[in-house]
């Protein structure tokens, strides 16, 4: 059956074996022509008779239509005439030529072909990034032509403008130094008025919010000894009062006046703003003072030396200088805490030598800058999540347990009835069908893959069934290693790795759960196979998991070895299927090892007590 994604397309007599590598296998170039339709191939190979055929041209012209990149290999016996062939690959440019179907190296042939096509693919993606960056660039360019030109007019108006406005700069300065001395409305008045008294000779300045300098503008329209300026004071961009400029009638406001009046008044708009900032600040000083001496953990604000400046909980004022640093107070430490990342969020534990020395901790620490000029601050809180990193491990385990119980009963009432039903028509087939016959070799095939199915669908079924539904009793190693090689048998040929046993002729019985100690190993098969999965990506070395189970006096041995990628960190903790795995093995009073071997492999070693 056709799979739904392929790299190969090969047409001809090709070995059928070839589908394990994805490879869709057509006969002619008939039955390829409609595939082409709804798939694209980076790999094409095929005869040099099909080559030939006059539907060919058009074949590989919708071929690379649909796949530019795809690469040729095309089979030519050793007889055909050299001329002709050049003339071929001139042509259709092949990038590999074979001699016949069950060449030895084929299987190398179609990977490096894969590989030239995707080189060929990043190529081609690599030179339209390079024309769509260069065409960015042009359009940026432009763009900073234009801004060039805009920013030059602009410059030019901005040097007129500041001719007449020389005059005014020192005033306005005076003007914004009081504003932001004042820390009230009748000191922003007070000192408003005397510094601009010099520059535009001002008597009387004023500041209303809404709706009052509108009654305040009306009682001067009935005074006429005063020449005034009203400027309206905004707020992002909200009209929230207005400010009076007052002075002698016989000099009323200039154009001039009135511009630089307004720039003042957008000083005073920013200087209100601050005002009601710090008022603000005050109020969330307090609110924040409360809430941090309200927090049941440990809030503490440190300085770069580890003394705590500020906690949530009272200090005791007996303590001496040294007691002052955070990993003093807290933990009794006498240096820094192992890990400790401030101003940024980290977990730590607490020390051997505390009540709780398995206590874990997640730090929230973050830095507070309070002055430009001397290094920051850091606000550490400290959390503990004990019982929640406990609570999340059973969260997590029970969530596994109940998720493959759901996919094991689904998989029997869904599989078991289809597949009982065709094992039995299959074998009706073959009871009226003679051993001579062409097709009963298919037949005995086609029943031997539904034994194979129902045997894996009972394998998953005995592997998520409850431990409880199992008695603790004498388990064969033997068929613990079988049961868990069954769940992972479709990724290890998948990934071609090569499976070796190794098992005594007696049977080697451990005491435990049958479907428990199944899990622990393939858990630990797992981790060998991203090992191997791991190094596949550096090297081509062929993958190679090996078992072995042997027993002494002492106790019996499970041997789990592969030539993956050996652990960068031996000291990291492990992933969470190996720690499952060690629990499991720990709950059997057995133990779990990892070593490395003399060849460099991966060696996990699973001891397990005589008690038969």
């Amino acid at each position: 059956m056709r799979t739904l994604k392929a790299s190969f397309l090969l047409i001809g007599n090709w070995d059928f074996r070839l589908q394990e590598l994805g490879a869709h296998i057509a006969t002619d170039l008939n039955q390829a022509q409609g595939w082409i339709q709804e798939s694209t191939y980076d790999v094409v190979a095929l005869s040099v008779t099909a080559v030939l055929n006059e539907s060919f041209p058009n074949f590989f012209k919708t071929i690379r239509k649909n796949s530019p990149g795809t690469q040729w290999i095309a089979v030519v016996p050793n007889e055909f005439s050299a001329h002709k062939l050049s003339k071929l690959h001139q042509e259709y440019s092949f990038c590999r030529v074979i001699s016949n179907f069950q060449d030895p190296e084929l299987e190398s042939h179609l990977f490096a072909a894969l590989e030239e096509a995707h080189q060929q693919r990043q190529d081609e993606n690599l030179a339209l990034l390079i024309r769509e960056q260069t065409d960015q660039l042009k359009k940026l360019q432009v763009e900073l032509e234009e801004r060039v030109q805009k920013r030059t007019r602009f410059l030019t108006e901005a040097r007129r403008k500041l001719y007449f406005t020389n005059s005014r700069i020192e005033g306005f300065r005076r003007a914004l130094m009081a504003v932001h001395e004042a820390s009230s409305i009748t000191e922003i008045e007070t000192l408003l008025n005397e510094s601009l008294n010099s520059t535009v000779q001002t008597n009387w300045i004023r500041l209303f919010y809404s709706p009052q300098d509108e009654l305040f503008a009306k009682q001067l329209e009935s005074h006429l000894e005063f020449s005034q300026l009203r400027v309206p004071v905004f707020k992002k961009n909200e009209r929230i009062g207005s400010l009076f400029f007052m002075r002698a009638p016989s000099f009323p406001f200039t154009h001039e006046e009135s511009d630089f009046l307004t720039r003042v008044t957008e000083a005073v708009s920013l200087a209100l703003d601050r005002i009601q900032k710090l008022r603000e600040s005050e109020e969330f000083k307090e609110q924040w003072e409360a809430t941090f001496n309200s927090m049941s953990d440990p809030v503490l604000l440190i300085d770069t030396n580890y003394d705590i400046i500020q906690s949530n909980k009272p200090i005791d004022k007996k303590f001496d200088t040294a007691a002052r640093k955070c990993y003093k107070w807290l933990y009794d430490r006498n240096e820094p805490c192992p890990g400790c990342q401030r101003g940024r969020n980290f977990r730590m534990q607490s020390p051997e030598s505390s009540e709780k020395s398995d206590s874990q901790f997640e730090v929230f620490s973050q830095s507070l800058l309070l002055d430009p000029e001397k290094p920051p601050v850091f606000v550490n809180l400290y959390h503990d999540i004990t019982q929640q990193l406990a609570m999340e491990n059973q969260i997590l385990e029970t969530a596994k347990m109940a998720e493959l119980g759901t996919i094991g009963s689904s998989i029997a009432h869904e599989l078991n009835n289809p597949l009982g039903g065709i094992l039995s028509f299959t074998q009706l087939i073959k009871m009226d069908m003679k051993p001579s016959d062409p097709l009963y070799q298919d037949i005995v095939e086609m029943e031997a893959g539904v034994q194979r199915c129902k045997e894996i669908v009972q394998n998953l079924l005995g592997f998520t069934r409850s431990p409880s539904s199992d008695s603790i009793g004498p388990v064969s190693l033997r068929e613990v290693v079988q049961r868990a090689l069954k769940i992972l048998e479709l990724q290890t040929k998948s990934q071609g790795i090569e499976v070796r046993l190794h098992f005594p002729q007696e049977e080697v019985y451990a005491q435990g759960h049958l479907n428990l100690l199944a899990q622990a190993l393939k858990n630990i098969l797992q981790n060998s196979i991203e090992h191997i999965i791991e190094k596949r990506r550096q090297s081509s070395d062929a993958g190679l998991l090996y078992l072995e189970i042997f027993k002494d006096t002492q106790a019996s041995y499970l041997l789990v070895r592969d030539n993956g990628s050996p652990e960068k960190n031996p000291s990291a903790p492990l992933s969470l299927g190996v720690s499952v795995a060690a629990q499991i093995l720990k709950d059997h009073q057995s133990k779990l090892e990892f070593t490395m071997t003399e060849q460099g492999h991966n060696l996990a070693r699973i001891t397990f007590k005589n008690s038969l």
